[in-house]
């Protein structure tokens, strides 16, 4: 299904589960794993940097940005070859890439010839400042075109998936990810309707029944009452799934809950790795 997969990688906590996760669905897809480095041109060349080298009259300003650049260099070089070693040693034909630029900018543009971009939730500042929570995370998912899968802060594999599904354009390609994602990796997959019109639910579940019919997946369908992002990140996380399948709109305001501003980040409670389609 993936055959090129990139993983964002910044040298943070969240590198350990996007790797994994990167390892897992490369050996599961006999995909290529790419990752991606990116040194932040607005630590080299924002206010702060011209503030500090302006106050420390003892280093010349242009030495202290070339030390920092060098220094960057050699951090993201190391990133990369970790990330090396790994797949090497999992068997998994991989590239790397070191960049420099804004770095949402960046991953967005690498992305477009990936099947899938894999970030953390969490961005290497996490700890620093709660409010830096999931910012390049946040707006990669909100302008990309293509799936992405932001996971949490362990990724022990994928055994019990569900797809939020309402019947939208969106969540009609998710749908047709899911049952691919199933299909390759032998999963079953719960899919859930969160709503209160059970005459619409069970034309939606039934739509989606049809669809997945033709699919070697073993499927459950379900209805909960309630607004959709309320019931679907309890339901995962009542249900013990450790992946939610998702479309980028067709849920409205569930999206923005679960990946949107960094505040809805720290609200969310769940587990649960999230993948978002287009």
């Amino acid at each position: 299904m993936y055959k090129n997969i990139l993983v964002c990688l910044d040298g943070g906590p969240a590198d350990t589960p996007i790797l994994n996760a990167g390892l897992f669905l490369a050996q599961k897809c006999q995909a290529t794993l790419h990752a991606l480095t990116v040194q932040d041109i607005l630590m080299l060349e924002g206010p702060l940097m011209y503030d500090i080298s302006g106050a420390m009259a003892f280093i010349p300003q242009l030495n202290l940005l070339e030390e920092t650049r060098k220094a960057l260099q050699e951090r993201s070089k190391n990133i990369l070859a970790g990330f090396a070693k790994a797949c090497d040693k999992a068997g998994v034909p991989h590239q790397e890439s070191l960049a420099e630029g804004i770095i949402h900018k960046v991953i967005l543009e690498k992305s477009e010839l990936a099947d899938l971009t894999i970030l953390g939730r969490r961005g290497l500042n996490w700890e620093l400042d709660k409010e830096l929570l999931g910012s390049t995370t946040d707006r990669v998912v909100s302008k990309t075109r293509k799936p992405v899968l932001v996971v949490e802060r362990e990724f022990n594999g994928i055994a019990n998936p569900m797809l939020a599904y309402d019947g939208s354009p969106e969540a009609r390609e998710a749908l047709n990810v899911a049952a691919k994602l199933c299909s390759d990796l032998k999963l079953p997959l719960t899919v859930m309707f969160a709503g209160k019109d059970k005459e619409e639910a069970k034309k939606i579940l039934g739509e989606a029944k049809q669809y997945l019919d033709a699919y070697p997946v073993v499927a459950k369908y379900d209805h909960v009452e309630g607004k959709s992002h309320n019931e679907v990140p309890a339901y995962a996380k009542t249900h013990r799934h450790d992946l939610l399948i998702m479309g980028a709109r067709g849920h409205g305001p569930l999206v923005e809950f679960i990946l949107g501003s960094t505040t809805e980040y720290a609200l969310w409670s769940g587990n649960c790795h999230v993948l978002v389609d287009r």
